[in-house]
């Protein structure tokens, strides 16, 4: 009985180290996305606005004023100026951060690095309603 038992001991130890030998980890580097050229000017209308409703990201939660902010089209600007951005510190800003893709603070959608490049031009240049 007893070698029986240590035959099973020593196969399940067999599998353990070839099930932990399998393991590979693939790490994936994020491209960093092109820079925004600071003398072109990024419009709220046509390049920060559109990230919040393209494929329904955005607006899935945020329209209709069921859930802060309201991210529709036409209520977004007022909706996210001042209560979102910072002026000041425009990486501070939670709709710059709080859905970048390496933020862990919101599990549902997050920007892609393009996008969030975008929203942080769009503050650094003023945060204008343009």
């Amino acid at each position: 009985m007893s070698q029986i038992r240590i035959l099973k001991q020593s196969l399940f130890v067999i599998f353990l180290l070839v099930m932990a030998s399998a393991c590979t980890y693939d790490f994936v580097e994020m491209p960093e996305p092109d820079p925004i050229d600071p003398t072109d000017t990024i419009s709220f209308q046509s390049a920060v606005a559109p990230i919040f409703s393209d494929g329904n990201k955005c607006t899935a939660c945020h329209s209709t004023g069921e859930t802060a902010p309201d991210l529709t089209p036409d209520r977004a600007y007022n909706a996210l100026v001042p209560a979102y951005v910072n002026l000041q510190d425009p990486e501070a800003s939670a709709i710059y951060w709080f859905t970048h893709p390496q933020s862990e603070t919101h599990s549902w959608k997050k920007y892609s690095l393009s996008e969030a490049n975008i929203i942080l031009g769009w503050i650094q240049q003023g945060a204008q309603n343009n």
